[in-house]
């Protein structure tokens, strides 16, 4: 089978769950005989004002054939959209046209719509390609991909005029080109200098709406995704949590499915469960919209001189209670060091997180999860063991005597529920 798949790029210059599980799907596709092609956006050309395919030779050793869309659409990855106009520019529709036809997939996958020009999908309806969209995150139905703003998720008033009010505190659009630059890597770990200051008040965001697009360009550019999202095929939901918003904010008719995800790091292990929790650990980055400041405060919520706290994720400096340990950034082959000391994950995102890889791979390696009901991936624990907030969590830890350590999936079965929808008429 031919599969073009459509994401945001390599590690390190693109990270997170969304990149690693298009790598890990890719690379086992390939090792079931099928032949996989990759397009993700690249570096912006300043010599040439058009949008061009090539082929990359920087990963050329890979075992999939990728290439770079030069001169993409700017990519929001946090914060929103400035201006609309800049995200909607047209292309001929002979760049995808060529390419597509030369490629000749027999499906199309699809993990982001950042960056991509509403041409491409135009482009593989003509030609009758099927075109499967995966939801790793909210960007086409939100101007930014967690639907979270201000502290609260607002995919229950999304409205231009919240698109308009995100915009007034975004990124102009050469600042996020910035993200497409070959240096990127160096400029991610001082990225947080570079975001514009949110406004302290609601006569501040009034003031600086004259600085940014009118209401319309907003109204407009809901429109563009919108298209986009109704030429979709088939609409891969890896939770429950991310079908519902879908569906509150789009419509998906009946062309759907509602599968978890999983990656390359869940495999068979050995790993007994915990007999006593002494070892709490957070993994994730450092931000709030990760609920990592909730994870703070368990310290104090949880008093007992037993107890151990640990972070992992992220060189950011962070003043920490002297009782929770940093252990900082890590690599993936580092987890089974990490996992063997840990006795209890917690999960408190405060986004309606689509997924939530941090999950499995806890529950494979044979240790307990308690997850915020904003996690995706709740789907896979029991309801008594998801949390309203992290109040609720000694309560729990109380009761992990009935938790039940599901074993989790690994790749090749999921291959097989990737194929299946591939292949679903």
């Amino acid at each position: 089978m031919k599969i073009l798949h459509y994401s945001l790029g390599f590690p390190p210059e693109r990270s997170g769950g969304l990149v690693r599980y298009t790598m890990d799907l890719m690379n086992e596709q390939v090792k079931q005989g099928d032949e996989v092609y990759y397009l993700y956006p690249g570096h912006i050309n300043i010599l040439r004002n058009m949008a061009y395919i090539k082929a990359d030779r920087k990963h050329s050793k890979i075992n999939f054939t990728p290439y770079v869309l030069v001169n993409s659409l700017p990519l929001p990855l946090f914060g929103g959209i400035k201006n609309p106009n800049d995200f909607m520019r047209p292309v001929d529709a002979k760049l995808y046209l060529n390419f597509l036809e030369k490629l000749q997939p027999d499906v199309i996958h699809v993990h982001t719509l950042m960056g991509i020009h509403k041409e491409f999908f135009e482009c593989a309806q003509s030609l009758g390609i099927r075109v499967v969209f995966t939801s790793h995150d909210y960007f086409g139905l939100a101007p930014e991909p967690n639907f979270y703003y201000q502290n609260r998720s607002y995919d229950n008033d999304n409205t231009s005029d919240q698109w308009m009010k995100i915009g007034q505190t975004a990124m102009s659009t050469w600042k996020l080109r910035l993200f497409q630059t070959s240096f990127y890597p160096f400029i991610r770990k001082v990225a947080h200098k570079i975001r514009p200051q949110k406004a302290t008040n609601s006569n501040d965001v009034q003031k600086n709406i004259k600085k940014t697009a009118d209401k319309s360009s907003f109204e407009l550019l809901q429109q563009y995704y919108k298209s986009i999202f109704s030429m979709i095929s088939f609409f891969h939901f890896n939770s429950t949590l991310a079908l519902s918003i879908y569906q509150n904010n789009i419509q998906i008719g009946d062309n759907y499915a509602c599968i978890s995800i999983t990656n390359s790091s869940v495999k068979k292990n050995n790993f007994k469960i915990p007999e006593k929790i002494t070892k709490i650990a957070y993994i994730g980055p450092y931000k709030s919209y990760k609920g990592f400041f909730e994870f703070l405060k368990l310290p104090t919520l949880l008093q007992d001189e037993n107890l151990e706290f640990h972070i992992y994720g992220s060189d950011l400096a962070v003043d920490l209670p002297d009782n929770i340990i940093n252990h900082g950034r890590f690599n993936n082959d580092e987890l089974d060091n990490i996992y063997q000391n840990i006795d209890l994950v917690i999960v408190p995102s405060l986004w309606k997180e689509t997924f939530g890889f941090i999950t499995i791979e806890a529950l494979s390696y044979g240790k307990y999860a308690l997850v915020s009901q904003n996690v995706g991936s709740k789907d896979l624990i029991d309801s008594q063991f998801r949390f309203d907030s992290v109040n609720d969590i000694k309560g729990q830890i109380n009761c992990l005597d009935k938790y039940k350590i599901q074993k989790q999936k690994e790749m090749n079965t999921h291959y097989n529920e990737i194929k299946h929808i591939y292949t679903r008429s």
